[in-house]
């Protein structure tokens, strides 16, 4: 019996997989009790699909040899191929209680804790491998897989890199990595380690190269190359037609390009295969805004509420929708909802003040203003907003003058916020003060019509008629049909 199985091995080394097999069962039809035979046989159908023949083949020799932790380890296997994730935790849990130091069952123990879900113990099991076999690049890039499911993405990012550095060509690694990259906004590198992971994938991969092409369309995406990323996101749908992640990143970059219709096909498609998929409808929502179909946006974004109640970015869209048909107390109420919500979101809280200020609720749009810079006064880019939100309304010029300054001097460079500066101080009737911050927004951003425009308007109630004209005609030259310039600089001439 044991020249049978040792024959059958020879045969499975030398790649001669279905003789070996045969030679398995002949051994197994003279002896169906010897352990080796029926552990190897079991190991052969398992490798080759065949889990429903491998399985009570494996059993049977755990029965005979229950001390054993070999058998214990091949029962292990074939419940892992199988799916059967559990009954996989639980053999190779018993092949390390019966003695087993086998570093490939300790990782096998991890790879079915991780398909389990469990990722904190995965990521312990791995930990381990990690600490016997520190050179090994696959536990290092599965204990940052597992890190990251359990949401420590620092260490996950470290797991990946020393992956990485032990194996720098590897496909594996270099996506991890790449992956990890785009998360942080690193779109560069990650576009870098994307393409040559691509490289590395042998053609039959398919799986492998179309969730690195939909990754590469991510960091391309990032970098503002929106075309190039939906030819990635399609090149990854032809490897698999059914990649969601894939479907939605290619909506996603229709709408970054304009193109909202196909954005909308695209997400129609993954709605005919997932209906209840919330984030889908939230976005198709967005894309029906931008088409001005504000009925559709509605019902979009009122489904995806309906499948996830608290959803606070489908409250923020519906309250842009709503708002764009001056429906400005429905759109406020909705907004409230996403502040609630998200009350680190700065800019909910904004949007709520400019609905409550369309719907006559000065008071309370003020308070939301309030609000809004309480949480985002760190952002130049939403001091700048409720600055211009104040000047607008013409009720608190002070704080007006004070969110500019605080945008200013976030972002020096920041044209628009001098601007509002400026136009905040103006309209507190500081006149001469307005003056310097609207000159650094005009040297700032030379090509804006609008800047042109007010530094005119300051220099002209400041009696520099002189540099009013230069202003105006500037401004006119930037933009021809801008008519208030064109009106300003007619009443110049006219001498009114």
């Amino acid at each position: 019996m044991d020249s049978h199985n040792r024959r059958a091995l020879k045969l499975w080394e030398q790649g001669r997989q279905e003789e070996a097999t045969q030679a398995w069962q002949g051994a197994y039809a003279l002896d169906p009790d010897n352990v080796e035979t029926l552990t190897n046989l079991a190991w052969a159908y398992g490798l080759n699909g065949q889990g429903a023949e491998a399985l009570p083949l494996a059993k049977r020799a755990v029965a005979l040899r229950p001390d054993d932790w070999r058998v214990h380890h091949v029962l292990g296997q074939i419940h892992y191929q199988t799916g059967r994730y559990e009954e996989a935790i639980s053999a190779y849990s018993t092949a390390l209680e019966a003695g087993s130091n086998d570093v490939f069952v300790h990782c096998d123990l991890a790879d079915a804790l991780y398909s389990a879900g469990r990722f904190s113990e995965a990521a312990q099991s791995y930990a381990e491998v990690v600490a016997a076999h520190p050179d090994d690049a696959y536990p290092h890039l599965w204990r940052g897989w597992s890190l990251a499911q359990i949401g420590d993405e620092t260490e996950a990012a470290a797991c990946f890199e020393r992956a990485l550095k032990l194996a720098p060509n590897w496909p594996e690694g270099l996506y991890a990595v790449g992956q990890s990259c785009c998360d942080r906004g690193e779109f560069a590198r990650a576009r870098d380690l994307l393409k040559k992971a691509m490289k590395g994938y042998p053609p039959e991969d398919e799986e492998g190269r179309a969730a690195t092409a939909c990754e590469l369309g991510n960091a391309l995406r990032g970098l503002g190359e929106a075309g190039a990323a939906a030819d990635l996101y399609r090149q990854a749908l032809a490897l698999d037609p059914t990649h969601p992640t894939a479907r939605f990143n290619l909506g996603l970059a229709y709408s970054d390009s304009g193109n909202f219709e196909k954005a909308i096909s695209e997400f129609d498609i993954i709605l005919q295969l997932e209906p209840e998929d919330a984030e889908t409808l939230v976005e198709r929502g967005s894309a029906y805004l931008a088409l001005d179909r504000h009925g559709d946006a509605v019902d979009s974004y009122s489904a995806a509420l309906d499948i996830v109640p608290g959803h606070a970015d489908a409250h923020s869209g519906l309250g842009l929708a709503y708002y764009m048909m001056g429906l400005y107390d429905a759109s406020a109420e909705q907004y409230a909802h996403a502040a609630a919500l998200s009350p680190d979101d700065s800019w909910a809280q904004y949007n709520l003040g400019v609905a409550l200020e369309a719907a006559g609720r000065q008071a309370e749009a003020e308070v939301a203003f309030e609000q809004g810079l309480g949480v985002g006064g760190d952002e130049a880019e939403l001091c700048t907003a409720v600055a211009r939100a104040f000047t607008s309304h013409g009720r608190n010029p002070e704080a007006a003058i004070q969110a500019a300054r605080r945008a200013c001097g976030i972002d020096p460079d920041s044209a628009d916020a001098f601007d509002a500066l400026a136009m905040a101080l103006y309209s507190a009737g500081r006149y001469e003060e307005a003056l310097t911050p609207s000159e650094e927004a005009a040297r700032l951003d030379p090509e804006a019509a609008e800047y042109a425009y007010d530094l005119g308007v300051i220099q002209d109630t400041t009696g520099d008629v002189g540099g009013a004209r230069l202003s105006f005609t500037r401004a006119l030259e930037l933009a021809p049909d801008f008519e208030e310039a064109r009106e300003a600089l007619r009443r110049l001439e006219n001498g009114v």
